[in-house]
């Protein structure tokens, strides 16, 4: 069923590596073209971060599913790197999950309209299906939020639990590229939250789909960074009960790289 749009993994890396490299190619003069409007600048890391996994969960994590997202072989190790470097520090991990209590859609239910579009039907608590993955499982005491909608914040207490911790970061992985994970980094950047999106850490369904998400993302409303550059920013911080948060900084004024202690 799901990988019925592909004929095979192989099929699927290799539409996905022909597009890439018509993309980069792209990517490249629009990324000078973005600079030279003012675009693309940097947010920068703060000082008080926190990692949010949003839907790496059985339904988008293992296979047979119609939410099934590709390159988990990638994505799982990528987020258990930043995990245990978030909680070598003390920093706060959280997951987001997403299911419905009222799965009828000819009853008043939870879905609302979204489940004329998608097969929010099959998001079944009860199954399984929102459990976040055991490769990545929560620890005692992080914070796991069920979402209704494609953003984590709206209807969540997910901006009161950061501003009630002080977060000034919010270091995003999981999928999807083109829905809830930009969902969640948009609004991030309009709550006051600094983003920075994980490459290695998102996926989705369809070749090409996270590699202009990405690109878009890094014009507009967070910065993109790779797992390595984000495992040595949390490596390189002081234990979070010891960091305070990162001032806003004037328009145009450079944001820092990398935390230090």
């Amino acid at each position: 069923m799901v990988d019925s749009i592909y004929e095979s993994d192989e099929s699927y890396k290799e539409t996905e590596r022909q597009l890439e490299e018509m993309l980069d190619r792209a990517f490249n003069q629009g990324a000078e073209e973005m600079e030279s409007r003012g675009f693309k600048r940097r947010v920068g890391f703060g000082t008080r971060p926190a990692v949010i996994h949003i839907d790496m969960a059985n339904a988008w994590t293992r296979p047979g599913h119609p939410f099934t997202c590709r390159n988990m072989d990638t994505i799982i190790p990528a987020c258990q790197d930043l995990n245990a470097a978030a909680r070598a520090k003390g920093v706060p991990v959280i997951f987001v999950t997403t299911h419905y209590d009222v799965l009828d859609a000819s009853l008043p239910s939870d879905m609302g309209l979204w489940s004329q579009k998608i097969p929010l039907e099959t998001l079944d608590a009860s199954t399984g299906a929102a459990d976040i993955d055991s490769r990545i499982a929560p620890e005692p005491g992080e914070l796991v939020i069920t979402k209704k909608r494609a953003s984590a914040f709206p209807g969540t207490f997910l901006n009161q639990f950061l501003t009630a911790n002080r977060i000034d970061t919010l270091i995003v992985t999981g999928v999807t590229a083109s829905a809830c994970v930009r969902n969640t980094i948009e609004d991030a950047m309009a709550e006051g939250f600094r983003p920075i999106a994980v490459r290695e850490a998102i996926g989705d369904r369809v070749a090409g789909t996270v590699a202009w998400n990405l690109f878009d993302i890094d014009n507009k409303f967070g910065d993109v960074e790779s797992v390595g550059t984000v495992v040595d920013y949390l490596n390189n911080l002081p234990n979070f009960e010891d960091t305070v948060p990162t001032p806003t900084l004037a328009a145009g004024q450079p944001a820092q790289k990398l935390a230090t202690s």
